[in-house]
């Protein structure tokens, strides 16, 4: 096998191949670290340990993805609906971060675009499933709570 067929094939397996929302999906992360980095030194607040967050933020993107893929496959879903909805929620997100590192370095930019984000941003998050307004779960919070410790009081 060549190092081209072992790729294609870890692609297959894991995110379902290789299409036009993931190749944007990537290009938008990309453009959202490098504009990071610039608004960092535009703002003279260069922090190795922060760059460090944002690509393992990165990181961890595309760990969702992976998962997503892995459910439309569970699910038999040969168009990929979670992988695609997941990775148009990751580009709308980072794509608005981007315009928002243009405007902390003072970079004018059509108003409407911004506009059309968060508003595709809305619609994403009030999909059918969530209530309006409520967040998705952060890493820093647990998905499942411990159950409660058992006392010997308990135990009568």
């Amino acid at each position: 096998m060549t190092f081209r067929s072992i790729t294609d094939t870890m692609l297959r397996i894991l995110i379902g191949g290789w299409d036009m929302s993931l190749e944007i999906l990537l290009i938008i992360m990309s453009l959202d670290y490098i504009t990071g980095v610039v608004c960092a030194f535009r703002n003279k607040s260069v922090n190795s340990s922060i760059g460090y967050k944002g690509l393992l933020k990165k990181s961890t993107i595309l760990i969702i993805i992976i998962l997503a893929a892995q459910v439309d496959r569970m699910l038999g879903t040969d168009n990929h609906v979670f992988r695609n909805c997941t990775a148009l929620s990751f580009t709308v997100n980072d794509a608005l971060s981007i315009l928002e590192n243009f405007g902390k370095i003072g970079v004018r930019f059509p108003r409407f675009l911004m506009v059309a984000l968060e508003k595709l941003q809305e619609e994403i998050e009030t999909m059918p499933g969530q209530e309006v307004g409520e967040n998705l779960p952060v890493a820093d919070k647990p998905l499942i709570k411990d159950k409660p410790q058992r006392s010997k009081s308990n135990l009568k």
